[in-house]
């Protein structure tokens, strides 16, 4: 087995003394399509975020192709992870355009602008997401669900090595949820990007997802191919609820509600 491109070693993380994972360790290898799942406050977010050196983890919790984050140059971390959150807000009236157009802000000496090269990547980063058509829009004129998509296309535009994306579908109607599902693929095929996300469709998860880590409040799980993992007894336990469960003749699965839990 190649050198994980991403290890988080028995971490543990709180938010105000309150502890929200215990001693979590897992590893990523280079190229994997891997999917975080779990019910509310599992500890989701939490663990992408630091994957995505959004939140600091201690000394030698958290490696980089073997490399501490701590001890690693932030320009060289900045191109080769990109952290995509669920939420989007943005204080300046930015169009669409120099939106996508940050994610090559790593790649850029200071004071110094994006050259034809970056705005070549970036017009193909919206093309791929079908964002192009407002690309002169403000960010903040456009719907939660184009928002995401323009996201997205930055993300793209940087050209990382590992992408982390927290509830990329969350904002879409389904027919984008499949359009960016089959982007993320597609980079993860033809590019050999790693990918690492969190969402809460199990039935995408299962067709998308090579891998799932399940996540049941602050711990690991489950940790396998999806038809490992979305087994009903695992289901049941950990989101407290009785289902249906189908399998269909890709793997993927189909899930329903028979009736919930009394405790």
């Amino acid at each position: 087995m190649n050198q994980p491109i991403i290890k988080i070693c028995d971490t543990t993380f709180s938010y105000d003394q309150k502890p929200v994972l215990h001693s979590i360790s897992m590893d990523v290898q280079p190229g994997e399509f891997v999917g975080v799942i779990g019910p509310n406050g599992s500890g989701k977010s939490t663990i992408l975020k630091l994957l995505g050196g959004v939140l600091s983890a201690g000394p030698g919790n958290l490696l980089f192709k073997g490399v501490d984050y701590l001890n690693q140059n932030r320009k060289h971390l900045a191109r080769s992870i990109t952290w995509v959150p669920q939420e989007h807000s943005m204080a300046f009236p930015f169009k669409v355009s120099e939106i996508v157009l940050m994610g090559r802000h790593p790649y850029l000496s200071a004071f110094t602008f994006e050259g034809e090269e970056d705005i070549e990547i970036a017009h193909s980063a919206m093309e791929r997401t079908q964002t192009l058509q407002f690309a002169q829009r403000g960010f903040n004129e456009i719907s939660g669900g184009e928002k995401q998509r323009v996201v997205i296309a930055g993300a793209i535009a940087q050209e990382p090595e590992v992408m982390i994306l927290d509830e990329p579908t969350s904002a879409l109607d389904i027919k984008y949820q499949i359009q960016i599902l089959n982007i993320l693929k597609q980079l993860n095929e033809n590019k050999n990007m790693t990918v690492v996300l969190a969402m809460h469709d199990l039935h995408l998860a299962s067709k998308f997802c090579r891998r799932l880590v399940l996540l049941n409040e602050g711990e690991v799980f489950q940790d396998g191919a999806p038809e490992e993992v979305l087994q009903k007894d695992h289901i049941e336990k950990v989101y407290d609820i009785r289902i249906h469960l189908v399998r269909n003749q890709d793997g993927s699965v189909m899930i329903s509600p028979d009736t919930l839990c009394i405790q």
